[in-house]
């Protein structure tokens, strides 16, 4: 009876070894950038052969464009203002960006075919920011803020007509994300939490019914969608550690690290395949972009 008992305890222990090594296993990383500056917020195009980010290589925010590889950095508008938080046409060759040129946070289009800049026309005062097309194209959401205390979630027709809020609380309701069939979205808050931490909901847009994702004492946030719908990565900062990059299937189960730094990750990215992730990671004093492999272990690269 002893041996058997004796067998079992070892045999929980081996387990426990192998589970958290394949948990703690590194994954192979790139990367991008490397310079005096910080790069940000970075996504690729339909294709995934191009790669939009913000810098402020040049002394303030701007959007720049590179190769999936990261070569030939190009900035994309020269201007004396902060454009900022990228992203891209579902079919367009669109970026859609936020930009303070006016005074006031402002979402505008830049048509990469013809290098026209465009302002998005929306009747509603306050800094407008995470601006993200719907899968159809048509609509645009993003983040408007209230106060200071107070951002809201709005849907708005992409020439700026019928602005719609679909969350609207007196909380932080933040980095909101459209799943690719535009029938829900993911997004932070602070709402029932005390403000102390950042939680994920879904929102059913149709429905209107929420479901939280991740758990109250963690601080989580930046959720995206993968291509295909069924995974969510995220940003977490877990026991007071510094944040790192997760996964969630799209109910919220199956969570999984996929850093491990002593370092900030932040705003993941799903290539289009869901083989890799775009991250902006803290490195000697800067943001940069890494590229992380996720079907690939640093450690069988190595060998």
């Amino acid at each position: 009876m002893n041996s058997i008992r004796h067998i079992l305890i070892l045999s929980f222990f081996i387990l426990t070894i192998y589970s958290t090594k394949a948990q703690n296993e590194r994954y192979r990383e790139i990367q991008l950038t490397s310079n005096n500056s910080d790069n940000s917020y970075a996504s690729y195009n339909k294709i995934g052969g191009k790669i939009i980010f913000e810098s402020n290589r040049d002394g303030h925010w701007q959007i720049y464009i590179m190769e999936a590889r990261g070569k030939k950095q190009k900035k994309l508008i020269n201007s004396a203002s902060n454009d900022r938080r990228p992203s891209w046409h579902p079919y367009k060759n669109i970026v859609l960006f936020e930009s303070d040129r006016t005074g006031t946070n402002e979402l505008y289009t830049l048509d990469l075919d013809t290098n026209i800049i465009s302002k998005i026309p929306i009747s509603l005062n306050g800094n407008k920011s995470f601006g993200q097309f719907a899968p159809n194209g048509v609509e645009i959401m993003f983040n408007l803020e209230e106060t200071k205390e107070d951002f809201d979630i709005y849907i708005v027709h992409s020439k700026g007509k019928k602005p719609k809020k679909i969350v609207d609380d007196a909380y932080h309701n933040k980095y909101p994300h459209y799943s690719p069939r535009g029938d829900n979205i993911v997004y932070s808050s602070n709402k029932n939490n005390e403000r102390e931490t950042d939680v994920i909901y879904l929102y059913n847009i149709i429905t209107e019914e929420r479901k939280r994702l991740t758990y109250f004492k963690d601080d989580s946030f930046n959720p995206v969608w993968s291509n295909d719908g069924r995974m969510i990565a995220y940003t977490a900062s877990i026991k007071d550690n510094k944040p790192e990059i997760y996964t969630m299937r799209n109910d919220g189960v199956d969570k999984r690290r996929v850093t491990f730094n002593d370092t900030d990750d932040l705003f993941p990215n799903w290539s289009p395949n869901r083989t890799n992730l775009l991250v902006t990671r803290l490195i000697n004093g800067n943001y940069q972009l890494v590229k992380i492999f996720l079907e690939e272990s640093a450690r069988k690269a190595r060998n």
